[in-house]
């Protein structure tokens, strides 16, 4: 499949677009493959299943990616992107609407093809006229316009322009997915313990993930360590970065650990790593380790 020239859906922050090829690799082989945590979603690009699943609290984001995923949506929406000035004025209007669209409680579910279509103009808007990495944080709908007032770093009208560009291959991508707006708990227990399945796990991590808009708590982490924990046959992977409480609930006696050298929103190095079940991977490929 051709690989989108924007590597995420939305510019999120702490988004995992260096690991997602290694994510695709750890998941090969599996026939149903479950996202209980979108955000950017850049790991689905490489998740080759037969049935994936994706979720997350995130109203947003989930709503952009239905309306992508549908072919005449993704064109009206193309459209009029591509029309749009990169103005402050109209960063402003969109930042309106989308909190507009919160306060109300709008769903996909409940919401018209026309409102859905608009909500998603705004809020790609939002997330690729504002300043990269704020997407899914408490402060995505603030700042004004980044434009650049010297040659120092990327043009942020020309990543815009990109992002709207690379929309035909995130249809490409969506279009192969099951939507679900639900917590990553509700969606576990749906989850069947069978051969073949899979999970990947991209959980706000302890501390620095305490900006975003959706909190996950310590009490939080420690419900989805069991809640993993208790699958027999599903293999899981999960990202994390290296922490005293990851380090508690993932032992390395019980889960494979992977490391990589990650970059922070500060483009700072920072100490990621990706876990595997240890019971998924002893019938397959230990050379990934």
């Amino acid at each position: 499949m051709t690989q989108p020239a924007i590597k995420a859906l939305a510019p999120w922050f702490g988004c995992a677009r260096m690991l997602a090829p290694e994510v695709g690799k750890l998941l090969a082989g599996c026939r149903w493959v479950g996202v209980p945590f979108a955000g950017g979603m850049p790991e689905l690009a490489y998740i080759d299943a037969p049935t994936i699943v994706v979720g997350d609290v995130h109203r947003h984001v989930m709503n952009l990616a239905a309306v992508v995923a549908t072919t005449k949506c993704r064109r009206r929406l193309s459209a009029h992107l591509s029309r749009m000035p990169f103005h402050p004025d109209v960063l402003a209007l969109a930042q309106t609407h989308c909190e507009e669209m919160e306060r109300g409680g709008w769903t996909f579910e409940t919401a018209d093809a026309e409102l859905s279509e608009r909500w998603a103009l705004n809020y790609f808007i939002v997330s690729w006229m504002g300043r990269s990495g704020k997407a899914g944080t408490v402060d995505e709908f603030k700042g004004a316009l980044p434009i650049r007032w010297n040659a120092n770093g990327g043009d942020s009208n020309t990543r815009y322009r990109s992002a709207v560009g690379s929309l035909r291959a995130w249809h490409r991508i969506l279009r192969r997915c099951n939507f679900a707006t639900i917590d990553v708990f509700e969606f576990l227990a749906k989850v069947q313990d069978l051969d073949g399945h899979g999970l990947y796990c991209d959980p706000p991590f302890p501390e620095t993930g305490l900006p975003y808009k959706h909190k996950f708590t310590e009490e939080d982490h420690r419900g989805l360590a069991k809640a993993l924990g208790a699958f027999q046959k599903v293999r899981i992977v999960c990202r994390f970065y290296d922490h005293p409480l990851v380090r508690e609930l993932y032992p390395e006696t019980r889960w494979r650990w992977r490391p990589f050298t990650g970059r922070k929103q500060s483009n700072a190095e920072a100490p990621e790593v990706l876990l595997v079940n240890s019971r998924s991977c002893e019938a397959k490929d230990k050379t990934l380790f």
